[in-house]
């Protein structure tokens, strides 16, 4: 089947501009990305320099070669200047501006002014270069789980290689001397063809990443506490359902510990609750450094936190326990403050074997640690009812 070239070059301009057109749409409906409309203004940058290519020989020169191709490298430079807006990194003018000001300076040498095929070389490599930098900033923020980063980052890949791979073929298969209409190269339906997949797949690659991030934040406010940066009340119970009937061979129990922050109101009313929000934070710290990231680790509500993990026996629970409440004791607060933890820890045995079982054992060992004087782990089910760790008091002004 023989492609209608007019044809191809009117739809693959048309596209473009239409998918430029709802890139930015979705950048302006969703304040809190703002990349896609940069990526829309690349694409209908890139259109429009599309449509002043094909029109080579109806308009002047300069606009048709220099200016057409201008906006070209300024559109494929603001889809790397998006890259970076969109993981949060500082655009810089000198990313937009640095190949359009080759491609004019280029094409301010005699030799490379009148041979087609040399402009073509010099476009096309720069292009690829811009294409390449854009996949860059897609692969460097690989960390964030956003299923299409990865396709989006190829795509613009296999887009640049293309593009660099363009330029020894323009030298092998050069177009006739004396060539004028840039459509009359035998490459050009291959290259619109391509042009036109390419804005549609990265386009659509470009907003479903948008959207993956928006769902991912909405996703993160629901579970994760914003003061601390730790799961909240929601997300930790309902992990630790989860952990909790997960089937264990490896000789491992569940081990709970719940923190009580010692004299907290007295913080907050002495000092403001700016002070109090540091204690919290610097408790979740420590705690997160301390437990490592294989632990389930929360804010159950106010000043209440809760850890759960496996353990081969009781001693290794008790040891974690007793080493965050010294760390967090010893650790410099701001403004004089000295706080301190009350743990209640509980161990799973057949008569706590659910969670809820071991939550409400835990708690009683926390209500036993603050009622003997704070600053200490008490560990539920002995003989006693509590094992308690040596502890130093570091008093706070009630």
């Amino acid at each position: 089947m023989r492609l209608d070239i007019p044809t191809l070059a009117v739809v693959t301009v048309f596209v473009t501009a239409l998918l430029g057109g709802l890139l930015a749409f979705a950048g302006l409906q969703n304040r809190a990305v703002r990349a896609p409309v940069t990526w829309g203004a690349a694409f209908v940058l890139c259109a429009i320099g599309m449509a002043l290519v094909a029109v080579r020989g109806m308009v002047p020169d300069w606009l048709s070669i220099q200016f057409a191709n201008v906006t070209v490298l300024v559109g494929i430079g603001l889809v790397w200047v998006g890259a970076r807006q969109f993981d949060g990194r500082r655009p810089r003018a000198t990313m937009v501006a640095a190949a359009p000001l080759i491609w004019l300076a280029a094409c301010a040498i005699p030799e490379i002014r009148a041979d087609i095929n040399l402009r073509t070389v010099t476009v096309t490599i720069l292009s690829g270069i811009l294409a390449f930098a854009a996949a860059h900033e897609v692969w460097r923020g690989r960390s964030e789980p956003l299923m299409s980063r990865w396709p989006a980052a190829i795509t613009l890949s296999a887009y640049g290689a293309i593009m660099v791979a363009r330029a020894p073929v323009t030298l092998m298969v050069p177009q006739p001397a004396g060539a004028y209409q840039f459509t009359a190269s035998a490459l050009y339906p291959f290259l619109s063809f391509a042009t036109l997949l390419f804005s549609v797949v990265v386009a659509f690659l470009l907003l479903n990443m948008t959207k993956e991030r928006t769902e991912l934040r909405h996703k993160t406010a629901a579970l994760v506490d914003p003061l601390t940066g730790v799961a909240n009340r929601r997300a930790f119970l309902t992990d630790a359902q989860n952990l909790a009937t997960q089937r264990r061979a490896d000789g491992t129990v569940l081990a709970i510990l719940l923190f009580d922050l010692d004299h907290f109101k007295a913080i907050n009313d002495r000092l403001g609750h700016a002070a109090g929000d540091a204690v919290l934070m610097n408790f979740a710290a420590t705690a997160t450094r301390i437990l490592g990231p294989d632990v389930l680790f929360g804010r159950i509500g106010g000043e209440e936190f809760g850890a759960l993990l496996r353990v081969r026996e009781p001693g290794e629970a008790l040891t974690v326990a007793e080493t965050l409440r010294r760390d967090f004791a010893a650790a410099e607060q701001a403004d004089d403050v000295a706080p301190t933890v009350s743990i209640g820890l509980a161990i799973e045995n057949e008569k706590t074997a659910a969670l809820d079982g071991l939550m409400a054992a835990a708690d009683r060992a926390l209500y036993r640690a603050k009622s003997k004087g704070r600053n200490r782990v008490v560990t539920a089910g002995t003989a006693t009812d509590e094992a308690e760790s040596g502890w130093r008091k570091v008093a706070v002004s009630a």
